[in-house]
């Protein structure tokens, strides 16, 4: 079987970092190429078999770099809270804007097929300007010519971050004590590096699908 090449963006979040290591150590992948825009650290990742790429851009002006984005399946993991952009334009841009430009680049080059991981929630008119973004985004991934197209919408998230968010872990701790009842069952807290196997199992898949999965049980 030939070995696939994978393009990360959002490799230093929750989710990208558990993809990024699990494709490192998948044989399946031949290449894991990830965008940064800083320098990160040597031994974030274990990489045994040397398949790691490291490409420092500038997401401001994806266009200088849309020529490396060439491979099998694109991964899109990037994405950050108001409190961390500053600004609701700021959390637009990295939010919709850059991760729609960067598969509209990907998928022009050629890349089959892309794996998005949006939010329990997610619609273009939620009013959440949040959910709102997540669901636009879906919308501009989901307009494009892929062979695959795979959405997982998780809820919270539990996993090890850089900056503890004392409100998540709050209603990670409420709703795993709540995860029984019916009603609220799909914003039970999901572990990182089980959103990160499904994004990567989904694309594994050999026949062209849109899918989007929101459902916990479908995320295991």
């Amino acid at each position: 079987m030939k070995q696939k090449i994978a393009l990360i963006i959002g490799s230093t979040g929750l989710v990208g970092k558990q993809l990024t290591q699990q494709l490192l150590l998948d044989e399946k992948y031949q290449t894991v190429h990830i965008f940064v825009r800083r320098e990160i650290a040597a031994d974030t990742y274990q990489d045994p078999k040397n398949k790691l790429q490291i490409h420092l851009v500038d997401f401001d002006d994806t266009a200088q770099w849309q020529s490396l984005l060439h491979g099998d399946e694109l991964f899109c993991c990037i994405g950050t809270t108001l409190k961390q952009a500053g600004s609701k334009p700021a959390q637009r841009k990295v939010n919709l804007e850059i991760p729609t430009k960067i598969a509209q680049y990907a998928n022009q080059n050629g890349v089959p097929k892309v794996a998005l991981i949006s939010s329990a929630g997610a619609n273009h008119e939620s009013a959440s300007f949040y959910l709102r973004l997540k669901g636009q985004l879906e919308q501009n991934l989901q307009a494009l010519n892929w062979k695959q197209i795979a959405i997982v919408r998780p809820s919270f998230l539990e996993g090890k971050r850089d900056n503890l968010r004392f409100g998540e872990q709050f209603a990670i701790s409420l709703y795993s004590v709540l995860k029984y009842i019916p009603i609220i069952k799909r914003y039970r807290p999901i572990k990182a590096e089980q959103v990160a196997k499904r994004m990567q199992e989904l694309l594994s898949r050999e026949q062209a699908e849109t899918l989007v999965i929101e459902e916990l049980e479908q995320l295991f």
